[in-house]
């Protein structure tokens, strides 16, 4: 392994190939997923699960053209990291954990123990609100807790898009040297050729954190797919960004009712409201509160 990292941005780089039979989408996500360990302090087994599920739901995120809309995806395997929650809007993603802190032995191949941390006794869920209408929910067993693998079979089972899913991170001692992924997915018309054509290239996806560790977006593309009709069409910006305001944690309050509202107000004298994503501290005074019960049965 090189002594310095790839220095590079997180990105999304978006490509056709075949002739726009398959779709790609090459993600680096070290930063997003350094700043989602810091603010969680999270060991370092949950770091490489978080980083995991951060790419493999910016995948989906990304994927969803309107304006409003957002994708969140639920992981609860029964591993020792619990439940894990991830919220992406376009490329801005979120994440929280249930026990951020746990921690596990390296597996024998040397690997953060990424399924047992997840565990696989459990299910992935995807939730896809589009700004209107009800959301779309789509729920499938976990395969192994990996989470590509388990991507894999999302696409599969729920969307019938034969789909390739490879998600990595190498994290040492709370930094993240490396993280990202790729997805590389069949179009509808995709021809047997072609398929068969991806299915041999899926054992160089492998490895992605040391490639994406050694190489950029645009030369690990080039040595995958040049001589696959690559089209580029896009390079879109990954971030950690969370959406929690005080604004927000108001209408939460409200929406609590009178008879709660009244509760703290009246024995607490006070209400304090702390993001799971962020860990951001949200507090409300006594007349704060009154505020907004009245406001509440206007």
């Amino acid at each position: 392994m090189m002594n310095q990292p790839y220095t590079e941005q997180d990105a999304l780089l978006r490509m056709t190939i075949c002739g726009g039979e398959a779709r790609v989408l090459l993600m680096r996500t070290t930063a997003l997923s350094q700043k989602a360990g810091d603010l969680h302090n999270a060991s370092d087994t949950a770091i490489a699960a978080m980083s995991r599920l951060m790419t493999g739901t910016a995948m989906l995120g990304v994927m969803m053209k309107e304006k409003d809309a957002n994708v969140t995806v639920i992981v609860d395997g029964g591993g020792v990291g619990g439940r894990m929650t991830c919220v992406a809007h376009g490329g801005n993603v979120k994440i929280s954990v249930t026990n951020p802190h746990a921690e596990l032995p390296l597996r024998a191949d040397g690997q953060p123990d990424v399924p047992g941390f997840v565990g696989k006794d459990g299910a992935l869920t995807v939730v896809r609100d589009y700004g209107v209408g009800e959301p779309y929910v789509g729920k499938i067993n976990l395969i192994s807790g990996g989470l590509g693998e388990d991507f894999a079979a999302y696409y599969m089972n729920s969307e019938q898009t034969p789909s390739i899913v490879s998600l990595g991170s190498i994290v040492h001692q709370g930094t993240v040297i490396s993280a990202g992924g790729i997805l590389v997915q069949a179009m509808p018309g995709c021809s047997d050729k072609t398929l068969d054509m991806l299915d041999m290239r899926a054992m160089l996806f492998s490895g992605i954190s040391r490639d994406l560790f050694e190489d950029s977006l645009d030369d690990l593309a080039d040595r995958w797919f040049k001589d696959m009709d690559m089209v580029k069409l896009s390079r879109e910006p990954l971030s950690y960004r969370c959406d929690c305001s005080r604004e927000r944690c108001e209408r939460m309050l409200i929406s609590l009712g009178k008879k709660q509202l009244l509760q703290l107000i009246n024995e607490d004298h006070q209400a304090e409201l702390t993001c799971h994503f962020c860990h951001k501290k949200h507090t409300f005074t006594e007349e704060e509160l009154k505020k907004l019960l009245n406001s509440s049965l206007q």
